[in-house]
């Protein structure tokens, strides 16, 4: 019966994605600094990102909420990628070696123990000498 009723409300609302979840973490993290600190401007901020968060997924202006959605993902999706291959490059640290390309900055792994190798670039095909 309840959950009839929130379907209905629901209805042609935006709902949530991982920008309504960033900013609940984000405001998670300054309302933990504004009890550590007594910084009351903090938890404030927080609030703000709280209620900006329930106004974007109860929003019906669907294209606006993609708009802002697309505008994070394009700053956010670098950053969760970056952190995607340093744990890769942590878990394989005694197997692999990661190293960028001279010249284009790809990420490349090679087997360590090797001693020194030539490598060439997928990407951009220069070769370099890499040490493993």
């Amino acid at each position: 019966m309840f959950m009839d009723k929130l379907r209905r409300f629901m209805y042609g609302r935006y709902g949530s994605d991982r920008l309504n979840f960033a900013l609940l973490i984000f405001g998670l993290v300054l309302s933990f600094l504004a009890s550590i600190f007594g910084f009351p401007p903090l938890n404030f901020l927080s609030y703000v990102l709280y209620l900006y968060a329930i106004f974007r997924m109860l929003s019906k202006n669907i294209p606006a909420r993609r708009k802002e959605y697309h505008a994070f993902l394009k700053v956010w999706t670098p950053v969760q990628k970056w952190f995607r291959i340093k744990k890769t490059a942590f878990l394989e640290r005694k197997q692999y070696k990661y190293f960028r390309c001279p010249n284009c900055h790809q990420y490349l792994r090679a087997p360590r123990g090797r001693g020194k190798i030539l490598v060439t670039c997928q990407r951009c095909r220069k070769e370099f000498n890499q040490k493993t």
